[in-house]
């Protein structure tokens, strides 16, 4: 099967459709890249992703947890006692 052709007149969901049978082509029209190689390639993806979110998530619930008081005692030692 062959994707149709990413077109600008297309909406940017058909596009990201298109691009994914294109990978999706490139893997399995490779005879020298098995299905397992595929699965753990495409699982890698999906670990890098969230991987990424919760380093930002991290990062994001410590900057709330001190914004609403939380935070760590240590940070609130560095901060002047005239504040």
């Amino acid at each position: 099967m062959t994707s149709p052709i990413i077109q600008p007149d297309n909406t940017y969901e058909k596009q990201r459709l298109c691009r994914m049978q294109d990978a999706i082509d490139d893997y399995l029209q490779d005879d020298r890249v098995s299905s397992k190689q595929t699965y753990e390639e495409i699982l890698s993806c999906v670990d890098d992703v969230i991987k990424y979110h919760e380093k930002h998530y991290v990062r994001a619930r410590e900057l709330r947890d001190l914004l609403t008081g939380y935070g760590s005692r240590e940070y609130y030692k560095q901060i002047p006692d005239r504040y």
